[in-house]
Parts: structure tokens; C-alpha cells; sequence
């Protein structure tokens, strides 16, 4: 298994904000390789948009979708140079044990998945968790323009208000690694801080993880 301290799951809400470029170098400077998952962003946007418009399936959509992460990965990269584009988990060992933090491009592992249900409900929130549990990392720390809850709260109640996407409860079950969510404006919380949702209810293990609905 990769030697990766965190998944870091940068939102594609943080195009455009000056804290994006002070959090890829956070990530590249630190002491610990992570793994850079990148949300869908703008180019997701304009998959939602096309599907209202042409009326294309959720499998269809879903697909789009992950090549939209697949898109805003190579925006990521070329914002931060010195961290490596890497797909499969081959690819992430071998970065991991070299001490490097990268960047994943899902498509390779995860586009044609189909233990993944192809629906709005899973995003890129629950594919960085996806990606965790897979491959045992203990930390999952999701970087949200959303503002943040003062004080703990469940996962359910994160999804009910759109922080989080409504598979994510679901799936944390299999995880029993460390979930974090920091604010966009923080790139000091990289190491530690942000919000740590309560898991009450939520066994702390579990074994293989699909989602309804899938197949």
C-alpha cells in the first residue's frame, strides 16, 4: 500500500481563489506525501448543465463527471508543477514511497467502476473517500468554500445541508480512518484544526464498500 499520510480533496468551488495555488504548495512543501483529489468544478457545472439540456442518463452524466475531476487535475497541475499526475495504484505506491504528494486522475481506476452507483449522489466528496478506503489511508481531509459548522455535527446532517453529498454517510461506514473538513482560507490547517464530524451511528470499519443502486 502507498506510504500517503492524507487524501486531500481540493473542491473545484476553489478555481479562481487565491487560496488554491497557498494549498498546492502547502501540500508539495509538507513533510508527508499526500494525494491530491481534485473535485469537478467549472467543467462539472457544464455537465449538469448539458444534461438539463439534452436530458442524457445519470450513467452518461456520471462518466462526464469523473472526466471533469479528470480535467480540473491537469488544471492542478499546471498551477503546481512539482506535483506528479498518477493514476493507478501502482503508480500512487511508488510516489508514496518516494515521499512525493500528486495528484490522482480518476478515470484510469474508477471511470468505468461499476460497483459505483452513476448518480448525482456520489461526488467527488465520496470518490476522495472512495479512494481511502481502497487503499487504507488514515486521513481523509476535505478543503470546502462552504462555510463550516462551528461545532461537531454528523455526517447526515453535512450531507442534509449539501456540504457533503448524500452517499457519504453511507459510505464512511467502511472507513475507519480520520475524517477532517477545513475551510478554503486555511491552508495552515493542513496538518491539523477544521471540523471533525461526529460518526455516531457509524460503525468504525467495515469491508468492502458499493453503493446501491450500482451495476
Amino acid at each position: 500500500m502507498p506510504a500517503l499520510a492524507a487524501i486531500v480533496k481540493l473542491g473545484g468551488s476553489l478555481a479562481g481563489d487565491p487560496a488554491l495555488a497557498r494549498w498546492l504548495a502547502a501540500i508539495v512543501e509538507g513533510p508527508v506525501p499526500r494525494l491530491v483529489v481534485p473535485g469537478g468544478g467549472p467543467f462539472a457545472d457544464a455537465v449538469r448543465t448539458l444534461q438539463s439540456r439534452l436530458g442524457f442518463d445519470d450513467r452518461t452524466a456520471h462518466g462526464a463527471a469523473i472526466l471533469a475531476m479528470q480535467q480540473y487535475a491537469l488544471v492542478l497541475a499546471a498551477i503546481e508543477p512539482r506535483l506528479r499526475l498518477v493514476e493507478g495504484g501502482a503508480e500512487i505506491a511508488e510516489t508514496g514511497r518516494a515521499g512525493r504528494s500528486a495528484i490522482w486522475l480518476p478515470w484510469a481506476t474508477i471511470g468505468r467502476d461499476p460497483t459505483i452507483e452513476p448518480s448525482w449522489r456520489v461526488t467527488s466528496d465520496s470518490l476522495a473517500l472512495l479512494l481511502a478506503i481502497r487503499l487504507a489511508v488514515p486521513e481523509l481531509l476535505l478543503v470546502k468554500a462552504a462555510d463550516l459548522p462551528e461545532e461537531p455535527v454528523e455526517l447526515e446532517r453535512l450531507a442534509d445541508s449539501g456540504i457533503l453529498d448524500r452517499a457519504f454517510p453511507e459510505l464512511a461506514r467502511g472507513y475507519s480512518g480520520r475524517i477532517r473538513l477545513v475551510p478554503a482560507c486555511e491552508p495552515g490547517t493542513l496538518d491539523r484544526g477544521g471540523l471533525e464530524p461526529s460518526r455516531v451511528g457509524l460503525p468504525s470499519g467495515g469491508g468492502p464498500v458499493t453503493f446501491r443502486g450500482a451495476g
